[in-house]
């Protein structure tokens, strides 16, 4: 079998899942709302850039770590958000769960936290 022909399989078969539906549902609650896309994009922004800064050893901006904060509690007052957030995890999740199967099936084993 062609390997390209496998990872389109693969794709169609991630978007038949019902993680994915729902995230796809949730994204389309969130992101209707302008305020709440805006808010989501500086968040997932701010968390990205913090996670980097724990990567790399260097210590965050105290601006960065504030505002991330700030924008968390604000999460987690909407329903809608944190359901979206929530989908988004389990999305995660799943890739991840093949990413590991993958790598042990080629003898590169990842081990992968259990959420």
């Amino acid at each position: 079998m062609d390997i390209k022909n496998a990872e389109e399989i693969m794709v169609e078969a991630i978007k038949a899942t019902d993680e994915y539906k729902d995230f796809l549902y949730q994204r389309e609650i969130v992101f209707s709302d302008s305020v709440s896309a805006a808010l989501l994009k500086e968040y997932e922004s701010l968390q990205t850039k913090l996670q980097m800064y724990a990567l790399t050893g260097k210590e965050a901006e105290q601006s960065d770590i504030d505002r991330f904060t700030q924008l968390n509690g604000v999460m987690a007052l909407s329903q809608q958000t944190g359901a979206y957030l929530l989908s988004k995890v389990r999305m995660h999740k799943l890739l991840a769960d093949i990413f590991a199967h993958l790598s042990e099936s080629c003898q590169l084993p990842i081990e992968m936290p259990d959420l």
